[in-house]
């Protein structure tokens, strides 16, 4: 400041050069939080390059939740950047998901042991603590990941060409990999 008058600032360097933010929203009424910042943390320490893979993203946000969605994957145009958010659990560990959804996410979900049944409006999946954790960490978290990796890959950084199927693919094939160190770090979702 200079006689009262706010100075430009000439900062060339974006902020996900510097590192990416982990942040916590408190949860909406009716939603908790069934990952900390110390999960997210731990988490990425087991996916093989993150430090490369990482490059990009301006914040990993636990969000309050509420939302349409599983997960939301935003990018911040001006700095080209990434964020990475994933919403607060609402309501009951166990959900129904549309018969569509649980067909695409059958194989992780038996994976985790999450035992379900089939009702007229869809499929109520019965998640324990451990396995709703699994489920946001190695899958939701994973995916919005292929998310960011499919833009980075593109040379404008805008926009991500192969959509929901590279996401998924790249969630279930990173999980597939990683899924000896998850047990090692977490524990067993499917004993509890």
């Amino acid at each position: 400041m200079r006689n009262g008058v706010v100075q430009k600032k000439h900062r060339q360097q974006a902020t996900a050069a510097l590192g990416y933010v982990l942040d916590r929203e408190s949860p909406a009424r009716g939603c908790r939080h069934l990952l900390s910042k110390r999960d997210i943390h731990e988490f990425t320490g087991i996916i093989p390059g993150w430090p490369e893979l990482s490059l990009g993203i301006e914040s990993i946000v636990l969000t309050r939740g509420s939302d349409e969605h599983d997960a939301c994957y935003r990018i911040m145009p001006r700095e080209k950047t990434g964020s990475i958010e994933i919403p607060a659990w609402e309501g009951d560990l166990w959900v129904v998901f549309r018969g569509d959804y649980f067909d695409e996410h059958a194989t992780v979900l038996e994976l985790f042991g999450v035992a379900s049944e089939e009702l007229d409006d869809g499929v109520e999946c019965r998640f324990t603590l451990p396995q709703a954790r699994a489920f946001l960490l190695l899958h939701i978290f994973l995916h919005e990941l292929g998310h960011h990796v499919d833009r980075m890959q593109t040379k404008g950084q805008m926009h991500m060409p192969h959509g929901e199927d590279f996401a998924e693919r790249f969630a279930n094939e990173l999980c597939a990999r990683i899924w000896p160190d998850y047990l090692r770090l977490f524990g067993d979702p499917r004993l509890e």
